[in-house]
């Protein structure tokens, strides 16, 4: 059996399909694992790394006086399976493999995904040969060409990526570790550091102190606006920027007209097409159609999986000899970019761009195969089509301007106008992103004379450095040499996921500034990019062989000890400094009420709100969603109206929830509650409004004459106001519980939103899950629900229901679940049924049924059966058991019928009973004779 084992699922399942040819795989499942069988190959996906490294036991106790988070810069390490059924699968297949290939991707980080597989073959079958296979996109010819030339594992490559494994862990851990300790956090307000992430929110921290100590310099330009015939187009000073005013101001009053022309000069210019794509360039112009760094990589790796594009993570610029050109051009005349293709065919130009970067792992990104819009999601088509574009362009022509310069005299001044006329589109007619401009100016000859319409003095600012973009950010990171093209996008998303930096552009929170800038203090070269750089350079060289493994992580080793005598040396003010800054992230302003400060407050449970600082003298609070929608963090942004800054929920893996001013928020979410008080008016809203009363809730709970004090109504007036919110709190109360209920009976589906259901039925007026009860399915069916859902909605409403009033009487939750357990579901059923027959079903003792039901029946206004006691019932039972042919079955139904013993067994009509309890009445006449005599 030939095993090939792929990087993930998609990849598993492409590659077989290209191997089997004419065969169809056979997909199944082996131990929770998806395979694809043919023709004696199975074809298996990994989930990317399904091991990981991690310390070795006893490292995990961060409050251990001698583990401390220095201890773990020397620390063993080992590896653990993270995907346990994979690493099964794969060790028993290979257990029966005769021969096994790793096809995973073809970089540092695939190369050891495959080292990883490759050990875990080893442990259980040394002897199977294991080769490898390398290609660049999942397509037939490269998948083809790679078998027929397969290699050997690349342990050196490997080798450099279990470094920086290793290396990244052992950062990280240690020096997140160090200052969470510090800084008093723990759990998942840790605070993260890392040899790459570091350096990286310095430039950031760093760049928006250059923005803050910005001083703006004003500056004057001057210009004329000039009419050639009825043609009019402007013409700018040659002196440029004015620091001046009065120099501004004289050459302004100095320029006058004739204005003369006193020269001409035409000439052309080029645009060369752009180089092709690496993935830095390919993340700058995702960026520009509004794509995260993180998003244009995830989406061009679903790109690359499905064989539509090369593989997205590559530094090469120029298009290797081998890459056939000619072949995707004719690929491309087959997709939607057909005419694009055919112009580039016909006008290629002589060499395709290159940039400087040149490399023997992966071609530039380019297509693969061809797509028409439809066929993929709309995000994919986008970066598809910019893949595509990018690529016809580096073999098209360059685009050709025809340029005009004028040279003019006003009154002295001089002055000069430009122009530019696009000749040839070349490369532009394919590649349709960004403009290109023309600006045309009138044909004059020197000397003549033309007329001024306007003369305009612009006064300006300078402006401080722009923040750092995510693709920005991406192209310095790569300047400087920190981290990799496959890890810089994730470096920039941990920023946003450790609530370091928010916004786009990027700006530091305040907690992202107060690390950087107590690191930066007291132990400046975690935030300089030297020693993440060097520690790059070395780990680059291990691949060739020049350095060992062990070489660099004793390297990084000295390097983390050096960093720790500094910061050991300055915990107390670390962590002080930080604490100190950190508390002010979550004061989003002051309190409305007594002009504390307002605080964003976390407590167990995952329940968050923001309360005054003020308690329990100042009780103003207002309500968040839930941590599971996100842990609320205070934004840059304040409030126009309340001077609060808004708050968003910050959740991995999801985009920030804004919730903009949290008080106009609570505000908005309270109002359509309010207006439910019968008594309410807008001026009474506006009244409580003022005493910052926002809620139903907080009306209800105020005493009568604190209402009455505070807005200045008639004792009367508040008592009623007092008693209506009293009610609308019941009712809201009953509504939030149905609502909760359909949630959790209703699955989500496209096209209905729960939402708008709830607000249908409370504008029917149902508004509880007892009002839902007895609603007819009809209604139902008229919003948006199915037969089977309405009916199932209103049978578990109904169930509900009976429970809470069944509940309401005095039955308690074990024995309620004893009565619903046995199909006895409703109040009804338990006046109706015999006691003798709810102590059977339910296994409850007869003394208990028997008070149960004389308080539901109270309730219900009923009269209850007859009591009767334990020795009176197991007496009877055992009268009838007597009777043969009699069983515990038969009982149950006698019990329900309300017979108890033999004598009443004996004067019971046969017919009769029968009919009430199912029982033959011939079976019944035998009992009554038997207990007879007869």
């Amino acid at each position: 059996m030939h095993l090939i084992i792929a990087e993930k699922n998609i990849a598993a399942q492409r590659i077989a399909q290209i191997l089997a040819g004419n065969l169809r795989p056979t997909s199944g499942r082996e131990g929770g694992v998806p395979t694809y069988q043919f023709d004696g190959h199975v074809v298996v996906g990994l989930r990317g790394h399904v091991v990981e490294v991690d310390f070795e036991p006893g490292y995990s106790d961060w409050r251990s006086t001698t583990r401390t988070p220095r201890s773990l810069i020397d620390a063993g390490t080992h590896k653990i399976p993270t995907e346990k059924r994979i690493v099964s699968q794969i060790q028993k297949l290979a257990k029966k493999a005769d021969l096994i290939t790793i096809g995973t991707d073809f970089d540092t980080e695939g190369e050891l995904i495959g080292k990883e597989a490759y050990d875990l073959i080893r442990q259980v079958n040394d002897k199977v040969p294991v080769q490898r296979v390398k290609f660049s996109a999942i397509t037939k010819p490269e998948i083809l060409q790679a078998f027929q030339h397969p290699t050997s594992l690349d342990f050196n490559l490997a080798a450099a990526g279990e470094t920086r494994q290793v290396v990244d862990l052992v950062w990280g851990a240690s020096l997140t570790r160090f200052i969470s300790i510090a800084a008093k956090r723990g759990g998942k307000n840790i605070l993260s550091v890392g040899r790459v992430q570091s350096p990286t929110l310095a430039m950031i921290v760093d760049r928006e102190k250059e923005i803050e100590a910005f001083e703006p310099q004003t500056y004057w330009m001057l210009s004329i606006m000039v009419a050639k015939d009825e043609e009019v187009f402007e013409a700018r000073h040659t002196h440029g920027r004015f620091w001046d005013h009065a120099e501004a101001t004289g050459a302004q009053e100095r320029t006058g007209d004739p204005v003369r022309v006193t020269n001409r000069v035409v000439g052309s210019r080029t645009n060369r097409p752009p180089a092709p794509f690496d993935t830095t360039a390919f993340i700058v112009a995702a960026a520009r159609l509004g794509f995260s760094a993180a998003n244009a990589m995830r989406i061009a790796e679903d790109l690359y999986m499905n064989g539509y594009i090369s593989y997205p993570r590559t530094d090469n610029t120029v298009y290797p000899p081998s890459l056939d050109l000619n072949g995707l051009l004719r690929m491309l005349k087959r997709s939607a970019f057909a005419e694009e293709a055919d112009y580039v065919i016909s006008n290629r130009r002589p060499a395709p761009t290159r940039g400087q970067k040149s490399s023997t792992d992966h071609p530039p990104i380019h297509p693969t195969a061809p797509v028409h819009a439809g066929e993929i999601p709309p995000d994919q088509w986008k970066i598809y089509e910019l893949v595509v574009r990018r690529f016809l362009a580096t073999l098209s022509p360059d685009a050709r301007w025809e340029t005009l310069k004028y040279s003019l005299a006003a009154g002295g001044e001089p002055y000069i106008a430009t122009g530019a006329r696009l000749l040839e589109e070349g490369y532009r007619r394919v590649y349709t992103y960004g403009e290109s401009k023309e600006t045309l100016l009138p044909w004059m000859e020197v000397a003549d004379v033309v007329r001024i319409c306007e003369v305009l003095l612009a006064e300006k600012e300078t402006h401080p450095p722009p923040r750092y973009s995510q693709s920005r950010l991406i192209q310095q990171m790569e300047e400087l040499g920190l981290g990799t093209k496959s890890t810089r996008h994730d470096v920039i998303g941990k920023l946003y996921g450790r609530r370091y930096v928010e916004g786009s552009p990027m700006k530091p929170t305040l907690v992202g500034s107060a690390v950087t800038e107590s690191l930066e203090a007291h132990a400046e070269l975690i935030t300089k990019p030297d020693m993440t750089r060097t520690l790059e350079s070395h780990m680059e060289e291990i691949k060739t062989g020049k350095r060992t493994k062990h070489d660099v992580l004793s390297e990084s080793r000295q390097m983390l000890h050096t960093i720790f005598n500094e910061l050991e040396m300055h915990e107390e003010e670390i962590g002080d400094e930080i604490m100190d800054r950190t508390d002010e992230e979550r004061i989003i302003g002051k309190c409305p009420v007594c002009r504390h400060d307002l605080v964003i407050r976390h407590t167990r449970g995952a329940k968050q709100f923001i309360g005054c600082a003020g308690y329990p003298s100042c009780s103003f609070n207002i309500g968040l969603p839930g941590m599971q929608w996100g842990r609320a963090v205070r934004c840059e942004p304040r409030c126009d109206k309340h001077d609060l800054h808004h708050v968003q929920l910050v959740r991995k893996g999801a985009r920030p929830w804004e919730l903009g001013c949290p008080l106009c928020m609570h505000i908005h979410s309270n109002i359509e509650n309010m207006h439910l008080i019968p008594s309410m008016t807008e001026t009474l809203l506006e009244n409580l409004a003022s005493h910052h009363i926002y809620t139903v809730y907080e009306i209800a709970n105020m005493p009568v004459s604190t209402i009455a004090s505070t807005l200045s109504l008639p004792p009367g007036e508040a008592a009623i106001l007092h008693a209506e919110a009293e009610e609308v709190l019941d009712l809201l109360r009953t509504r939030s519980k149905m609502r909760k209920f359909i949630r959790k009976t209703l699955p989500p589906r496209k096209g209905r939103s729960l939402s708008a259901l709830v607000k249908a039925l409370f504008a029917a007026g149902v508004n509880s899950i007892h009002d839902l009860s007895r609603m007819d399915q009809k209604d139902l069916k008229q919003m948006k629900l199915g037969e089977k859902e309405a009916k199932e909605l209103v049978e578990k409403a109904r169930s509900s229901a009976n429970e809470d009033r069944m509940r309401e009487m005095g039955i308690p939750p074990a024995s309620l679940k004893k009565y619903f357990d046995a199909g006895i579901s409703s109040p009804e059923e338990i006046c109706s049924l015999h006691p003798a027959c709810l102590s059977d079903r339910a296994g409850i003792g007869i003394e208990t049924v028997q008070r149960h039901a004389a308080m539901v029946c109270e309730a219900l206004g009923l009269k209850a059966h007859p009591r009767i006691t334990r020795r009176t019932l197991d007496s009877g039972t055992d009268e009838l058991l007597l009777i043969p042919g009699l069983g515990e079955a038969t009982l149950e139904k006698l019990h329900c019928a309300g017979v108890i013993n033999a004598a009443e067994l004996a004067e019971s009509d046969p017919v009769r009973l029968s009919l009430q309890t199912g029982i033959p009445e011939e079976k019944i006449r035998v009992f009554i004779m038997h207990i007879r005599g007869e």
